[in-house]
């Protein structure tokens, strides 16, 4: 034999085999391995020959080899076969010393890579590698221990080698051989190393089928992370077996070339792994046979689940891809490893689910500890997997299916164990499947949720600590991943076919917090109660904590961006770099669909919020119908869940889960109305069709129980048998057969199954008692045989009962949603072989309703993202928390406990702060600010302090969502701060209030004692602090200040308490309060105006204290103020609105000094805000300085008042050179001031007033137009003041200078720069001729300039009204100068306002005048003038000259107002027609000169303007006595009444309400009146006469012919209706009979009717004189013949002895008449003037005229000559006409 060092040769596989065969020859023993020796000889023999041959095999066999040398030559199938053959028989031996070189050759050969290809079974791969592996896999039997480390480190070698690939029966041997050394090892080192190994090989298995690769680098792993403190023994012993198998793992990780990564913990390779679920194994060891494990998992322990994965498997075989997209022939090999990967690790997690299901006991058994040691084992390294499970496992559908076909079904059954570790595991695994598959598992943890958590966490009373304790860790570990539980509420608690899981968990860790209930029964010791309310209390805290990042995470990131779930976020970018080649594409299209949003219509919130309210709804009327059905049904039909048909009712009977099956059945045997259709309904639902009688009855029985009630049974059983025979119509001759038969079969299976019944009834029996049935025949025997076989065999029960095993009474939710026989199965007791199969049934039973959810829309995953969902969470869990958190902070004072109550309180005030949720935010801020117990100082804790800080925390960082909380907030900083300064000893504010009255009064009020020092001293002197005392005292929450209204002695436990309390506020410094204050600048523009708000409610609450009012607020308002004045100015002025209302209401408080002191507070604000300069037309200051005018208008004080003038006054001395818009405000401050009753308030005002114009009045031009404008208003009323007349006085004289600063264009230049600064206002040209000529400005009708002059000179305007004369007469002759002088300057239109404005208004505004033109123009502040204005020296005096002044001012200016002709016109005929007969004859007066001084400057259309205004007068002015006849017409009605009553028509008044007396005198009073107005109205006609005579003598020769002919027309129209009102004789008649009232003369218009006449034939004669031409062209000639035809007709008419036809002598009868001849003597006196001056005019014609005008004159003049006259004037005239003209034409002829 050749020595050591030539053994195989020189190559390493010849070295490696060389060596192990020599060891196995040495140690082998001749004799019995003999032929093992011989052939190893022989192999060391040919070695290097076979070696060095191997070079020459062809490529195309090289995968057909598994044995390579070091060129990765392959050697040939024998030449394999020959080398291998002595390790195959070595390992057969059962010789450890044999076996041991043999197994350890084999491993070098692994990690030197001489053994290459697959391995999986004899009839896949290599045989020769399978059987090289089988026969190491068994070589761990031999028991030695040092042997099954060799085996474990060969086996972890093959899983880890990159050229050797094991698959399939391979791998799995491989994972249940180191699963056996684990459990049959009696080395605790090598049962660790098992573990380690199993670990590793799954990692490595599991790593490549997410990469896809067998050559994917793989990491040794730690340990370390697989053991928890507890599984260690000791120190030195625990770190010496963690470093061997550490070293063993890395050992082999690093032997293997082209594998190993640089080293990396478990924790690394996935998620991170939580301590509360870490795995446990139990450290001793076992001496059950290890193949007993295997061998007992029967096809029973699978529940059929074999057949899931067949399809699965022959299609991996095959090397087809599940997409679909395998090549034909052949396929790519890294294709078919592809394959093979994955179908390993599904293989390997089945297995290790299949292992976790092994049936095990509790009891102490050897074989018992073995399986129970193997079921955790396999737990825990699924629970590995899981946490470690990468994006295609997450994603797959095929390991989707895995999870619940296998995995639920191992968690279903290991939750019926009560072990710890067993427990914990599950709970771990299922949190893996919650955080890492939810969105396929929803039905799954659906159940198990409730069953393996919610069990443990509701069980308040009874629990197992250790189970409980794991459910509440899960549950903090749940909430550390947000979605989670937004995730679990959408698709649980708003599915109406799931439990409220998210509800109920709250519910549960409320129960849990608020622990036990006194007095009830419990297993739980105080400590751990104790644990377990902490527990639940942080378990709140987190889920508070959690839904905060979600709502953060949702309102930082745009939707679009938002990631669905952590499963998505896997599938999104696993699926972008995995090719459709590998698999994976077909299952990511075939995972788990997720939903964002169900409609689009509808937003994904408002979805969820329909499906919670119809859920919630739906199981309201559930829980109704199980106590009362008739009232549930019809709640639920109104409600519309169901339909009010009765098939529709009895669908819901028959299909709705929760229903009682015992109410269904009360409610389908009521005897009439709608149950009974309703039952008639449901059972024809049922097709019995080819149904045996018994089966047909309980599939009719399924859904209810039968009632107890014998006759709603019966009309139960005669439907179920009048639908059995229509179905089923060949089995009965009748319906009465099958009715009978079918009560006879209840009372079978009653008897048959009811343990209660001792003597059962028998076939016989059974036979007996249905005789004569079927219409009085037999039934067949052997018919009824066997339906009575299969009734006694199978009991009929209803559906829940065959799924209900005995148990505690179930939760109504459990009972609702079909969870109470889930939750029965985990708690069952073992050993009940009936039980045990009425659980598998049900196991079976939940994996078909599994199935049959996943095809329901309900089934589908939503993944949130709408934040409006955290809202609806808010309205579920805010009520439990609060009532959590409150009651554990009220009870307890552990620190921890405490720390993580308030913690809650901030993140859900938090939480329900920014998603808007008022009423619940203000909920946990106001108990909140209850637990700082500054309202009662004397119970302050430690606890409090935290509460104080927590608010303050809560203030500073979530300040911009806590709107109305805000006063809640600062109300207890209000109240720390009043508790800081007494335990600093200052003294209270209300010290600041009062003034002592003297000395003695000082001494009585000791409130400065420095309270420090007091409390140095101890509580005995501090009793007489009445502050301390009064806060020592326990008030309310809600009392007003700190101490409240709460009233008793103080005693002395309560003041030392006080002492030591106001020690423990000082861990609270001044500088974190004030951070609130100074840190408002950070809050956005909504949240300061909500901060603002709520520290104006606050301050005004302080200040309302009638005895101790404080300032804190107050002084914090005008700090804030000063912090936030930087803000823009939107933001700022919603700001001051609310801050100005505040000093507004405080500075009119009725106590003086608050109201001092908040008025000063905003003068130095107002004093810091206009040290800002304000840009032009910004209106801010003027906001800011709103409340001093508010205040002077509404503060009832002249204290207040007072100062509110010297702030104002200070503020325009200090800061006039920053103030803008701010001087609106002041003048409007002394606009109010100088209407005061108080006459030094007035003073006051205008001495600054009066500095503001004469040494500041630059700097209010140089701002706004308003300033000018407010100034003169502001003037104007200074004016109007009655206590000074030199104040009214100075005040037209600073208005004459303001109007002379405007005319000399101060105000306009000051604009115009504006406007070259700001390159001129669009829209708003500069005024035509302002060339930058300030000596010449041009004032236009443009806003700004009739702003300036308008309130000017209508102020001048209204002072005319004022009732003493100096100011009356300066302020007219100041309007009229400044009119005067600075007229020129002013545009047409201009022109054209101020007489609209100004000048026309003086006409309106006249005493005495009742018309409505006047009185609707009148304003009420001149009204109030009125009773102090002397009328009559008013008229005189100041009307007539103001109306001469416009009169001369319209003729100077005429050329730029003669477009206002026509309003003058108006106005002053307006004048001319009011019933005041001397405000008439001004008016004409002003008409008069009107025509004088500007009829030159008219043109012909003017004139005509004129002369028509003057027509329409006349017209207007006509005397009427209609009035006049009709009031005498009812005076005479009256008369005729008293005469005879009975003819009265006017209502009798029984009380005598107007008497006689009363009627006459309103009678004669309306005479009069009429009367008057008829007279007056003879003044004016008589006036207007005068104008036309004074228009015609200045003007007459400037008229054109058709203004002549109307001014002709004016007298004319005039003497026409004159002369028709005197020729009515029975009116003036009426009019004589009460000439005593009237004295009217008779006729009455007989003086109107001459003087018209007269004044148009003086026309008629001066236009044919002056005017030839015109007068023939008007025919003036004619028209003077007419008239003097009319008027001598006229006359001799009035002389005529019978002037009346015979109507006249009917008239004369009826009344009594003045005698004629004293009458016509009156009249022909009054005419004879007019007759004298048409006889002149008629013998002033030529005589050629006379002539042609004689034949109609003579008879006339005939006429005269023979009647009487009055006078001799008419007849002297007659004699001359006679002579000169009549006689003259006689001579001629």
């Amino acid at each position: 034999m050749a020595s050591s060092q030539t053994l195989g040769g020189s190559t390493r596989l010849g070295r490696v085999l060389g060596t192990s065969l020599d060891k196995i020859i040495k140690n082998a023993a001749w004799r019995k391995h003999n032929k093992l020796v011989t052939h190893c000889k022989a192999v060391l023999d040919k070695l290097p020959e076979i070696i060095s041959d191997s070079s020459e095999t062809s490529e195309k066999d090289l995968f057909s080899c598994c044995l390579f040398n070091n060129n990765l030559a392959c050697f040939s199938p024998s030449d394999e076969e020959f080398i291998l053959e002595p390790l195959l028989m070595a390992c057969d031996t059962g010789s450890v010393k044999v076996i041991e070189p043999a197994v350890n050759c084999i491993q070098k050969l692994i990690i030197y890579s001489h053994l290459c290809g697959e391995v999986d079974s004899r009839e896949r791969g290599n045989p020769n590698l399978f059987q090289i592996f089988e026969s190491v896999c068994k070589c761990h039997d031999l028991g030695d221990e040092n042997m099954e480390l060799v085996v474990l480190k060969t086996l972890l070698s093959a899983v880890t080698s990159v050229s050797l690939h094991i698959h399939g029966d391979t791998l799995l041997q491989i994972v249940r051989t180191c699963y056996n050394i684990y459990l049959g090892s009696k080395n605790v080192v090598n049962q660790v190393t098992a573990k380690a190994s199993l670990v590793q090989m799954l990692v490595i298995v599991f790593r490549r089928m997410e990469a896809d690769s067998s050559t994917v680098p793989v990491q040794p792993i730690v340990v370390a992370d697989l053991f928890e403190t507890s599984e260690k023994s000791s120190p030195v012993d625990y770190i010496n077996v963690l470093h061997f198998v550490q070293n063993f793992i890395s050992k082999v990780i690093e032997d293997i070339e082209g594998v190993l990564n640089p080293t990396t913990s478990l924790k690394s390779m996935g998620h991170e792994d939580d301590d509360a679920f870490k795995a446990t194994v139990s450290g001793d060891g076992g001496s059950a046979d290890p193949e007993y494990l295997s061998d007992q998992l029967t096809d029973k322990d699978m529940l059929d689940a074999k057949y899931w994965e067949i399809g699965i498997f022959e299609s991996a075989r095959n090397g087809d891809l599940v997409n679909g997209d395998a090549e034909k022939d052949g396929g790519d090999l890294e294709f078919q490893i592809s394959n093979k990967l994955r179908r390993d690790a599904f293989l390997v997690f089945r297995a290790l689910c299949k292992l976790s299901m092994k049936t095990a006991t509790e009891e102490g058994g050897s074989v018992e500890q073995v399986l129970m040691r193997g079921k955790i084992l396999s737990l825990e390294l699924l629970k590995i997997l899981l946490e470690n499970a990468g994006s295609v496992f997450q994603t797959s559908k095929r390991f989707l299916g895995a999870i619940k076909q296998y995995l639920c079904l191992s968690l279903l059954k290991n939750s019926t164990l009560s072990l710890t570790n067993i427990f914990q595991l599950n709970c771990t695994i299922f949190m893996s499947l919650v955080s890492r598959f939810r969105a396929g598992l929803k039905a799954e943890i659906g159940v198990f949720f409730p069953m393996l958590i919610l069990r443990a966490l509701e069980n308040v009373a009874q629990p197992n600590f250790q189970h409980k304790m794991i459910a509440l860790r899960f549950l903090d570990k749940l909430c550390t991943d947000p979605q989670i539980l937004v995730d679990i509420f959408v698709n649980y608690d708003c599915d109406v076919e799931s439990p409220n899981i998210f509800e109920r968990m709250v519910n549960g860790l409320l129960k849990t917090a608020q622990g036990v209930h006194p007095g009830a029964a419990t297993i739980l010791s105080p400590v751990q109660d104790a644990t377990f309310k902490l527990e639940a209390i942080k378990c709140l805290v987190g889920i508070c904590r959690s839904m905060g990042v979600w709502m953060n995470r949702q309102l930082h990131m745009p939707d679009s961006q938002l990631p669905r779930t952590s499963v998505a976020d896997d599938q999104n970018s696993d699926t972008t770099n995995t090719s459709p080649a590998n698999g994976t594409g077909e299952d990511a299209a075939n995972g788990v669909q997720l939903l964002g949003e169900t409609n689009k219509d509808i937003s994904e919130a408002a979805t969820f919020e329909q499906r919670r309210a119809y859920k919630l709804e739906l199981q309201e009327g559930i829980s109704l119908f199980n106590r009362k059905p008739g009232k549930g049904i019809e709640f639920l039909v109104n409600a519309k869940k169901i339909g009010d048909t009765p098939e529709e009712i009895a669908t819901f009977l028959k299909k709705a889960s929760g229903l009682n099956q015992t109410m269904i059945g009360d409610y389908l045997g009521e005897r009439e109305g709608l149950p009974l259709r309703v039952m008639h309904a449901y059972a024809d639902s049922f097709d019995f069709e080819g149904m045996e009688f018994d089966q047909a009855i309980r599939s009719f029985l399924q859904g209810f129980r039968l009632p107890g009630e014998a006759q709603k049974i019966d009309r139960i059983m005669e439907k179920f048998s009048e639908r059995y025979c229509k179905c089923y119509p060949k089995a009965f001759s009748s319906a009465d057969t099958a009715y009978v038969l079918a009560y006879s079969v209840i009372l079978l299976n009653t008897d048959a199954h009811n343990p209660m019944v001792k003597n059962k009834m028998s076939k016989a029996d059974f036979l007996r008692n249905n005789r004569g049935i079927d219409d009085g025949k037999d039934l067949p025997e052997g018919y009824l045989g066997s339906l009575y076989d299969r009734i006694v065999k199978s009991e009929i029960k209803m559906k829940a009962d065959t799924l209900t095993l005995p148990s505690k009474q179930p939760t109504n939710e459990n009972k609702i949603l079909g969870l109470d026989s889930i939750l029965n199965l985990v708690i069952r007791k073992r050993g009940d072989e009936k039980v045990m199969q009425k659980n598998d049934e049900l196991i079976r039973h939940m994996q078909e309703q599994f199935k049959a959810k996943t095809g329901k829309s309900e089934s589908v995953y939503h993944a949130a993202t709408d934040i409006e969902i955290l809202r609806f969470m808010l309205e579920v869990c805010w009520a439990p928390m609060l009532a959590a958190f409150s009651v554990t902070l009220g009870q307890t004072d552990d620190e921890v406990s405490t720390f993580e109550c308030l913690q809650g309180f901030r993140y859900a005030i938090q939480a329900t702060a920014v998603m808007g949720m008022q009423t619940q935010r203000d909920a946990f801020v106001t108990s909140l600010a209850k637990f700082t117990s500054l309202h009662s100082a004397a119970d302050i804790k430690q606890k409090n302090i935290g509460a104080l800080k927590a608010i303050i925390t809560i203030a500073d960082e979530d300040g911009n969502y806590l709107q109305g909380a805000w006063e809640h907030i600062l109300t207890c900083l209000s109240r720390f701060e009043q508790l800081h300064l007494l335990g600093e000893g200052a003294p209270p504010d209300a010290t600041f209030f009062t003034v002592p009255q003297n000395e003695l009064e000082k001494i009585k009020h000791p409130l400065s004692p420095v309270f420090h020092s007091q409390k140095r001293k101890g509580a005995g002197q501090l009793q007489h602090a009445v502050t301390a005392g009064t806060i020592a005292r326990r008030g309310s929450y809600d009392s007003v200040g700190v101490g409240g209204n709460a009233s008793g002695i103080v005693t002395p436990e309560q003041m030392n308490n006080l002492v030591s309390n106001l020690n423990m506020l000082e861990q609270i410094g001044n500088f974190e309060m004030n951070c609130i204050f100074v840190h408002s600048e950070r809050l956005n523009s909504e949240a300061i105006v909500d901060f603002v708000k709520a520290l104006c409610k606050v301050s005004i609450e302080e200040l309302r204290s009638p005895t101790d009012p404080r300032v804190f607020s107050l002084t914090k308002i005008v700090e804030i103020a000063h912090y936030n004045m930087n803000r823009i100015r939107l933001v700022w002025s919603r700001i001051w609105n609310v801050l100005s209302s505040f000093f507004v209401t405080v500075g009119c408080s009725e106590n003086l000094s608050i109201a001092i002191f908040v008025m000063d507070s905003l003068r130095q604000l107002a004093m810091k805000f206009l040290e800002r300069e304000e840009l032009a037309n910004y209106n801010f200051q003027n906001e800011f300085m709103k409340p001093f005018v508010i205040v002077i208008q509404q503060s009832s004080s002249i204290e207040i008042r007072e100062l509110v003038i010297r702030c104002v006054s200070q503020m325009v001395l200090a800061r006039v050179n920053n103030i803008k818009s701010g001087w609106k405000s002041m003048f409007m401050v002394f606009t109010i001031a100088a209407a005061d009753d108080h006459k030094n308030i007035v003073l006051l005002a205008f001495e600054t007033i009066e500095k503001i114009v004469r040494d500041y009045f630059p700097y209010i031009i140089e701002t706004e137009t308003t300033t000018f404008t407010d100034c003169v208003n502001c003037l104007i009323a200074f004016m109007n003041t009655r206590f000074n007349k030199d104040i009214s006085l100075n005040a037209i004289a600073f208005l004459r200078f303001c109007a002379l600063k405007l005319a000399e264009g101060r105000l306009i230049s000051s604009l115009k720069n504006k406007d070259k600064e700001k390159f001129v206002k669009p829209g708003v040209p500069l005024a035509s001729g302002c060339n930058g000529d300030i000596d010449s400005p041009k004032f236009t009708d443009k806003d700004d300039h009739l702003s300036f002059w308008s309130p000017l000179l209508a102020g001048f305007s209204k002072l005319t009204f004022d009732p003493r004369p100096d100011i009356r007469k300066s302020a007219l002759q100041t309007l009229f100068d400044t009119l005067q002088h600075h007229g020129h300057l002013f545009s047409p239109a201009l022109w054209e306002r101020v007489f609209e404005s100004v000048l026309f208004p003086l006409f309106f505004y006249v005493p005495h005048d009742s018309s409505p033109v006047s009185s609707s123009l009148r304003s009420n502040d001149l009204e109030s003038k009125y009773t102090d204005l002397n009328e009559d020296d008013w008229i005189s005096d100041t009307f007539t000259l103001a109306l001469q002044l416009v009169v001369d001012l319209f003729v100077k200016f005429y050329p730029l107002v003669n477009l206002l002709l026509g309003n003058m016109l108006k106005h002053l005929t307006t004048i001319i027609k009011r019933p005041i007969q001397n405000l008439a004859g001004i008016g004409v007066s002003a008409f008069i000169r009107l025509m004088n001084n500007a009829g030159t400057l008219f043109s012909d259309d003017e004139w005509q303007q004129v002369l028509s205004f003057l027509k329409t007068t006349a017209e207007e002015t006509v005397p009427e006595f209609a009035q006049i006849v009709y009031i005498m017409a009812d005076i005479e009605t009256s008369d005729s009444a008293e005469e005879d009553p009975t003819k009265s028509s006017n209502p009798v008044f029984v009380n005598g309400t107007i008497s006689t007396q009363e009627a006459e005198n309103r009678d004669e009073n309306r005479l009069r009146l009429a009367v008057s107005d008829a007279k007056c109205r003879t003044a004016v006609q008589l006036l207007l006469i005068q104008v036309i005579m004074e228009i015609h003598n200045r003007h007459g020769e400037r008229l054109s012919a058709a203004n002549t002919i109307a001014l002709l027309d004016i007298p004319y129209s005039i003497a026409v209706h004159a002369h028709n009102v005197n020729s009515d004789y029975p009116l003036r008649l009426k009019v004589q009979e009460v000439n005593s009232i009237t004295q009217m003369p008779d006729p009455p218009l007989l003086s109107l009717e001459s003087e018209s006449y007269q004044a148009f034939l003086k026309l008629l004669q001066n236009v044919a004189h002056d005017k030839p031409i015109l007068a023939k062209e008007i025919e003036v000639e004619s028209r003077l013949v007419q008239l003097c035809e009319d008027v001598l007709q006229v006359y001799i008419n009035a002389a005529t002895p019978e002037p009346f036809s015979g109507s006249y002598d009917d008239l004369a009868k009826a009344h009594r008449i003045i005698p004629l001849h004293s009458a016509r003597r009156s009249e022909l006196a009054s005419r004879a003037p007019l007759v004298v001056a048409t006889l002149q005019a008629i013998s002033q014609l030529k005589i050629a005229t006379f002539k042609r005008y004689l034949s109609r004159l003579f008879p006339l003049l005939s006429s005269l000559i023979s009647c009487e006259h009055g006078t001799g004037e008419v007849q002297l005239a007659l004699s001359n006409i006679l002579s000169s003209c009549i006689g003259q034409i006689l001579l001629q002829a």
